[in-house]
């Protein structure tokens, strides 16, 4: 049976008032929330069920909800990053401790434990029956502690549910990143080996676990890699995303599919091969934007940087052997390149002022299409507008797990050829993409035997490594990966105009060929006739420092700690700030 992913707001909204409601009396009487044992609601499997519905939509998003301003990151969603040619560059945030941040808040570890202990109270379970809900309990722990750990470093670890005068445990100090870091291995370790490998449609299975896990375990790994912080723990981390990669990879159950573009602009993924899991849309009950941002809205465009990433057809850089690579055309640019980048981006500019129709204009002249199908542009279905797209949303792809899988390989030093023939390899042999396998020849890149090295390569990121991060860029662009990714490898720089100028720039064009171009909007670079827009005409964003790659702990925690006689100390890369 299908369930939406619809039921799953409805369901948790349910599930509260069944907690909350009664009358007063018996409100006074009742044992809080966080007490255990409830037995008036433990009573059989569905009511898990029931329960544990409640997590999905804070963990698997997808394309938000109704409006533009609807959670999603995905396209529109996903911009802070060094992809988008935004008109001005502000600092990097927050740029001071804020009072309060929703992010720190660990209702979601209470929920989880709370299922946790309480799944022991339902009578006649087996044992595997238990331990299925046991892991996904500790599934949605372990994503929510891997996320505080992310925007945090160190938080305190809870295992278990308190009452409100546990003063010990409430107002515990922050626990080592590290630490909590194992207790989320553990986690994703007991999910793995007890989580069914099929629960039904649209329900957590090992292979949506084993998929998160690789991606949570990799991003911490090789944070603490590339921040110094714990090398050692890194690559156990990055191992353990190596082998949940590897379970899904040898489960025979997922494949590349041919229709790249199809894998975000379809009604229905429940048959799609390559999608391990989706969150479900259906007309008039759950709706997003996502489409129509593709479609009738103006769009703050893509930059140059990013459209340059894309490879020749023939595997190899734009710029190799021709740094000054620059054609004058979109019929130039889009030409014998990666089949991706003509399935992310219409194969012509679309400019302010002139007549884009049936589209719009796109500030860098890029116009992204990978969310939208075009045929259905001149559509007069209601589904194609505003807030009322039904599309589903690929929330776990087996593109992604196979990226994972290569990149840990690559960090653990044991990556060889069939590891890419594996991985790599089938995103490129995609209908529509067709390029080259990926080579190797020693340390370095190669296609059709030509070792290479791509002259705009970061010189402190070694070629081979390069071409992974390439390959992950373009085939994850605008999925609300990119900016983490960033951060992970310590490489928010490439969000600064200074160290990266080609972030600011757009399109190259003629105004000659767009008469009616906006001129006071599109700007070419010094003012010329030709060249490229020229998006990022304000401030310059400042080099990013070590505080910039963790939050600090809003001040109103650190004063509710200190009203208890307890010390909740800041983040060390925010200590001494206002």
């Amino acid at each position: 049976m299908n369930t939406p992913m619809k039921k799953y707001n409805i369901i948790a909204v349910m599930l509260t008032l069944l907690f909350s409601l009664g009358s007063c009396n018996d409100f006074l009487e009742r044992d809080p929330y966080t007490v255990v044992p409830d037995y008036d609601y433990w009573q059989n499997e569905a009511q898990i069920r029931t329960y544990a519905n409640g997590f999905y939509a804070a963990y698997f998003v997808g394309y938000g909800t109704s409006g533009l301003i609807g959670g999603s990151r995905y396209g529109n969603g996903d911009t802070f990053n060094d992809d988008v040619a935004w008109r001005t560059q502000g600092e990097f945030t927050p740029i001071r401790i804020p009072e309060t941040d929703g992010s720190w808040d660990f209702s979601y570890v209470k929920k989880a434990n709370y299922m946790l202990e309480s799944i022991d109270l339902v009578p006649a379970l087996d044992e595997a029956t238990i331990n299925h809900w046991k892991g996904i309990a500790r599934f949605f722990r372990a994503l929510e502690y891997g996320d505080l750990t992310f925007l945090f470093g160190d938080v305190p670890y809870f295992d278990h549910t308190m009452t409100a005068t546990d003063y010990d445990v409430l107002y515990k100090p922050r626990d080592p990143r590290t630490t909590v870091d194992r207790k989320m291995m553990e986690d994703f370790e007991f999910a793995m080996n007890n989580v069914r490998t099929d629960d039904g449609s649209l329900q957590i299975n090992r292979y949506v676990v084993a998929g998160m896990a690789s991606r949570y375990a990799l991003r911490e790994g090789t944070f603490l890699k590339y921040h110094g912080i714990d090398t050692n723990l890194g690559n156990e981390l990055i191992d353990f995303a190596r082998r949940a990669a590897l379970l899904v990879m040898n489960s025979g159950k997922f494949t590349i599919t041919d229709d790249y573009n199809a894998l975000f602009t379809s009604d229905d993924l429940a048959s799609n091969k390559e999608v391990i899991f989706y969150r479900s849309y259906v007309d008039g009950v759950l709706m997003h934007c996502t489409l129509t941002y593709n479609n009738k809205e103006a769009q703050t465009g893509a930059n140059k940087a990013l459209l340059e990433s894309y490879l020749n057809s023939n595997g190899l850089p734009v710029h190799y052997l021709n740094d000054a690579w620059q054609p004058t055309t979109a019929e130039e640019f889009f030409a014998d390149r990666d089949g991706r980048l003509t399935e992310t981006f219409r194969t012509k500019y679309f400019i302010r002022g002139e007549d884009c129709t049936p589209f719009n204009y796109s500030t860098s002249g890029y116009s992204m299409h990978k969310f939208m199908s075009d045929k259905d542009s001149l559509s007069s279905e209601l589904k194609f507008r505003n807030a009322q797209n039904v599309t589903d949303a690929p929330v776990l792809r087996y593109a992604e797990v196979l990226l994972n899988y290569a990149e840990a390989c690559y960090e653990l030093g044991t990556l060889t050829q069939v590891d890419l023939d594996k991985s790599i390899n089938l995103l490129r042999a995609r209908a529509g993409v067709n390029l080259p396998p990926l080579e190797m020849q020693g340390n370095q890149p190669a296609v059709n035997g030509l070792a290479y090295d791509d002259p705009m390569r970061d010189p402190d990121v070694p070629s081979l490594l390069w071409e992974l991060r390439r390959e992950r860029r373009v085939e994850l662009a605008f999925e609300g990966l990119r900016y983490n990714d960033l951060k992970r490898w310590k490489k928010l720089d490439y969000m600064c105009n200074e160290t990266n100028p080609d972030i600011r720039y757009g399109a190259y064009i003629r105004l000659a060929d767009y008469p009616k171009a906006n001129t006071d909007e599109v700007k070419i670079v010094d003012g010329a006739s030709e060249g490229l827009i020229l998006c990022n005409t304000g401030t310059e964003r400042k080099a990013p420092q070590p505080k910039n790659y963790v939050r600090p702990v809003p001040r109103a925690q650190i004063t509710l700690y200190k009203n208890h006689g307890y010390v909740l100390a800041q983040t060390k890369e925010w200590e001494g700030e206002e």
